[in-house]
């Protein structure tokens, strides 16, 4: 598709809508520009108001994810589209369109994406594929290097704007309760998924939920799809930490650092699956398994004394999340650093983890709201603040003496009452860690 003599409406103008309107620049469109933030807006030259955009013209409007698209109503540039017909896409089908000669690999799921895209990644280069990784991982799609394999990390936002993406492999990790302030139901949530398999060549789903397992069952007879379960057999399957395809003993993913957890070995089996329909070797994928160095922010080891861990799993922003986290360090005295501004249901579904907790410390919007969840059954003190919460926590292990420990900070919550996001709120964890030793 050429660029030259189209016009565009780029609505949103964060980190991804800047990668578009320059991409689309340089290729010769003609291209407009909105953003609600008004200080944003001016700053990269939007237009005021939706008389200005030539809507009989468009060839399409790039829509930001961040950007409302149907709950609780569509933004009213995008009824503007709809009504005259115009394609609304976002700047993943600008990828696929422009490099149609290589190969597109997506990852979506409501936790794990971001390590299982950045492993897929690793696997692949270390195996010489020239593999780009972004997309929701940080890098927007469009400013990404050139590239034999572009392995895209897909949030439920850009799936809602995609359609027809076309991959080569959809890979799909879970799904459990999220953003239903963006989807208002969670049957909306999953449809806003599921759109990673239209026109795809092969499909990799992990089977472990229900949601997920009644995917598999819709598609396998439909496309090449590969089940993949760390609770039961598959196709790929995880058993005490032992990866198998079929019937075959692959690997011990046990002794895997920067991949600790079962929540890691389901992102693993993902990987390799993946990467295995790709076309890898088991032992080009193993090997490359054993230098992954792990992604900050989920489960990152940011500090240690001889005795106490100081773990940074900001990227938990959801319960579940968190509860791989906990189960992640049970044989610890786990001091657990939690809140921020809460999802739905809280901490509610964490109750059964509440035995491996030692001691709470909560911080931001959630923090009585947690503590009335811990009730008696965790012992918790509200902090407000980070740094006051990893004060107390030092402060409370000196006290108690428990060996080994942990001061997992994994916060079961969006980052956005006190932070710009997760990696902010994580980074200012790490530092103030690596303050107090």
């Amino acid at each position: 598709m050429t660029f030259v003599n189209q016009t565009f409406l780029i609505l949103g103008m964060a980190r991804s809508g800047q990668a578009t309107a320059g991409w689309l620049k340089k290729k010769g469109a003609t291209v407009f520009t909105f953003d609600d933030n008004v200080l944003r807006n001016q700053a990269n030259g939007g237009v005021k108001n939706i008389n200005e955009i030539p809507w009989d013209s468009l060839t399409s409007v790039i829509q930001s994810p961040g950007v409302s698209f149907s709950f609780p109503k569509p933004h009213p540039f995008t009824e503007k589209a709809i009504a005259h017909n115009i394609p609304i896409l976002c700047d993943i089908n600008l990828l696929s369109i422009s490099e149609r000669q290589s190969k597109f690999i997506g990852i979506t799921g409501t936790n794990g994406k971001s390590t299982t895209t950045a492993l897929i990644g690793h696997i692949l280069n270390q195996n010489k594929r020239n593999a780009s990784v972004g997309g929701n991982i940080g890098i927007p799609a469009l400013s990404l290097e050139k590239a034999g394999t572009y392995v895209l990390e897909l949030s439920s936002f850009q799936l809602e704007i995609s359609s027809f993406l076309n991959l080569d492999i959809s890979a799909w990790l879970n799904i459990s309760e999220d953003h239903l302030d963006r989807h208002g139901t969670m049957e909306a949530y999953v449809r806003a998924k599921e759109n990673i398999f239209q026109g795809c060549k092969s499909a990799v789903i992990s089977i472990d939920d229900p949601f997920s397992l009644s995917i598999y069952q819709k598609i396998k007879n439909s496309q090449p799809t590969i089940s993949v379960s760390i609770k039961t057999q598959a196709d790929v399957w995880v058993s005490k930490g032992i990866l198998y395809e079929g019937s075959k003993n692959i690997m011990d993913l046990n002794p895997l650092v920067t991949l600790k957890g079962v929540h890691n070995h389901q992102n693993a089996a993902v990987a390799y699956a993946t990467t295995r329909e790709y076309g890898l070797s088991s032992l080009e994928i193993t090997s490359a398994l054993k230098t992954f160095p792990g992604l900050a922010h989920r489960l990152e080891i940011v500090e240690k004394t001889e005795s106490t861990l100081f773990v940074n799993d900001s990227k938990a922003t959801n319960a579940d999340a968190t509860a791989c986290a906990l189960e992640s360090y049970k044989d610890y005295s786990i001091y657990w650093i939690a809140g921020g501004r809460p999802k739905s249901q809280g901490i509610k579904p964490l109750k059964k983890h509440f035995p491996k907790i030692k001691h709470a410390f909560l911080i931001g919007e959630a923090q009585d709201d947690f503590a009335e969840t811990l009730g008696r059954d965790v012992s918790y003190l509200k902090c407000e603040s980070l740094d006051r919460a990893l004060k107390a926590a030092v402060e409370k292990i000196n006290e108690d003496k428990k060996v080994p420990s942990v001061i997992l900070f994994s916060p079961a919550c969006a980052s956005f009452d006190q932070f710009r996001d997760f990696e902010e709120r994580g980074d200012i964890f790490r530092n103030l860690a690596r303050s107090i030793i």
